[in-house]
């Protein structure tokens, strides 16, 4: 399988570049960089994508280029269901697990420690015309 590389430059100083699928056109995975006035690049984050586009896993880095944390991602049928953030060292920190209702829009988020002992919740609301 062929790859390119597009990259992608803003005037704030940060390049993004993805590797594409020439076969497909399906992102793999997606690097942003900062680069400073004198060039250096420094990774800033990374993300990986399953065949469907979705991201599988988010890597965040300091500005250092140092690896800070890393999230993983669950997916049931189309539908993000859970998140789980990690310390560099893959140390669970915290998990998120997402509620929808019936239609199919999410509602809640709700966040856990290590322990699975719940910290906040996110609400949802959603305001819809009439027809």
């Amino acid at each position: 399988m062929k790859t390119i590389r597009v990259i992608f430059f803003a005037l704030i100083g940060i390049c993004m570049c993805a590797t594409v699928s020439a076969q497909t056109g399906s992102v793999k995975t997606k690097t942003t960089y900062e680069i400073d006035t004198k060039g250096k690049k420094v990774i800033d984050s990374k993300e990986e994508r399953d065949e469907f586009g979705r991201v599988k896993k988010e890597y965040v880095y300091d500005e250092y280029g140092d690896l800070k944390k890393y999230y993983t991602y669950e997916y049931k049928g189309k539908k993000e269901s859970a998140v789980y953030e990690y310390s560099a060292t893959g140390k669970l920190k915290e998990k998120a697990v997402y509620e929808y209702n019936d239609a199919g829009k999410k509602v809640a988020k709700l966040y856990y420690d290590a322990a699975g002992k719940l910290i906040k919740k996110k609400v949802y609301e959603y305001t819809y015309y009439a027809d």
